[in-house]
């Protein structure tokens, strides 16, 4: 039981990380899944818990789940500083005294409060109410684990925080996808079959030769890991033989057939407003990554031409980039900062030459006089929250255009 809960929370740990999310909770609970795996490879191998790794999956779940809340929420960034600020000493004070560990199943209960709260409230009602039933599992299982209580044996908890991990791991994957338009079945499915298909045969084999346990294990966590992270390692592999055009081109042939599970069969016609929106703000934001706009259902349109993934997903991109041209005032001017700019400026800078406006970029001086203009302008004059809103008021009318 220990070797499928440690080689589960292994592959789907890798899974959230391997898709490369932009999104911090993603990334969060893959870190926790993995913190979860590494917890249960030293039990396995040195019959000992050590406290401070299985808080790691504790802490870091909290701040996924501020991270779930939305970017308009006042409370949000305040949270989130006080939790990437107390989240390390907390870790050192349950070291020093373990009931300081009821601080963090205190803040585990604020997390799933927050869940329920915006279950209440969100377009993904079920999902979150989900969200905080497990919560409150993992909260019960992290308490029963790292307080001083000896309620059940540990060979008891571990198995179950490693059961509502992976429930909490599944169900971020499914919200994930949907939030970006993908369809998740066959390429979880896919991705589980030919990772423990790989692993499993590596340690069929060795365990014929040897049945040492830290053999086994260390052949289970290479298999996993290397089928997950595949396509990583071939890029590698490409960068140190081939050349950078041939390198990049089979770079984004491969992504892209990777990514081609994900593609939903959703019709956009049958689609709501606001569901609309959504995909054509993920789609924006996904504008210089083809292999993700390729798995946009919006590659359904109408407008959408091509024969073949690729093709389709470069129509889909100059589709979205003349929208984004219609937003710029009747102007000579290139760039400019009253209010008639502001929507044309928050899609275009960012989404289309690719800017980063709050992170000061090592090439500033090979970028042109207007992108130099617009980068200052930004990080001056245009608070993050405030470019977020604009980009999500000017989403909706580029799906209003693009849906004619």
């Amino acid at each position: 039981m220990e070797l499928f809960f440690f080689g589960f929370t292994l592959w789907l740990g890798a899974y959230l990380l391997a898709r490369k999310s932009q999104k911090a909770t993603v990334q969060l609970t893959g870190w926790g899944l993995l913190a979860y795996a590494l917890a249960l490879a030293i039990q396995i191998i040195f019959d000992q818990s050590i406290i401070i790794i299985l808080l790691i999956p504790a802490l870091l779940w909290i701040g996924a789940a501020l991270h779930l809340l939305p970017e308009e929420d006042n409370t949000r960034h305040a949270l989130i500083r006080v939790w990437a600020v107390t989240a390390i000493p907390l870790a050192i004070l349950t070291l020093i005294n373990t009931w300081f560990a009821a601080l963090i199943i205190l803040c585990l209960i604020f997390c799933a409060a927050l869940i329920a709260r915006l279950a209440s409230r969100s377009q993904f009602k079920n999902t979150f109410a989900i969200l905080a039933a497990i919560a409150l599992f993992i909260t019960l299982s992290a308490g029963l684990l790292i307080l001083p209580l000896n309620w059940i044996p540990i060979s008891w908890g571990v198995p179950l925080l490693g059961f509502d991990l992976i429930l909490l791991g599944l169900t971020i994957t499914a919200w994930d996808a949907f939030d970006e338009g993908e369809s998740i079945r066959a390429h979880l499915l896919r991705s589980f079959i030919s990772t423990f298909y790989y692993s499993g045969t590596l340690v069929l084999i060795a365990s014929f030769f040897s049945t040492d346990t830290t053999l086994l294990l260390t052949l289970l966590t290479f298999g996993i890991l290397t089928q997950a992270f595949s396509n990583n390692i071939q890029s590698l592999l490409d960068g140190l033989t081939l050349s950078r055009q041939m390198n990049d081109d089979r770079q984004t042939l491969r992504q892209t057939a990777d990514a081609l599970p994900l593609l939903s069969a959703l019709e956009t016609d049958s689609v709501n407003e606001e569901q609309f929106t959504r995909l054509t703000r993920r789609a924006l934001s996904h504008l210089g990554d083809l292999p993700k706009l390729a798995t946009s259902p919006l590659t359904n349109l109408p407008a959408v031409q091509g024969t073949n993934p690729l093709d389709r997903a470069h129509s889909l991109k100059s589709l979205l980039t003349q929208s984004i041209q219609k937003l710029k005032p009747q102007s000579d001017s290139k760039f400019g900062t009253t209010d008639e700019w502001r929507y044309y400026n928050a899609l275009y800078f960012p989404y289309v030459l690719g800017l980063k406006p709050y992170t000061r970029r090592a090439d500033f001086d090979s970028l042109g006089e207007e992108a130099r203009t617009a980068l200052d302008w930004f990080q001056t004059s245009v608070p993050e929250r405030t470019l977020h809103n604009w980009q999500n008021t000017a989403a909706k009318l580029i799906s209003e255009d693009i849906r004619k």
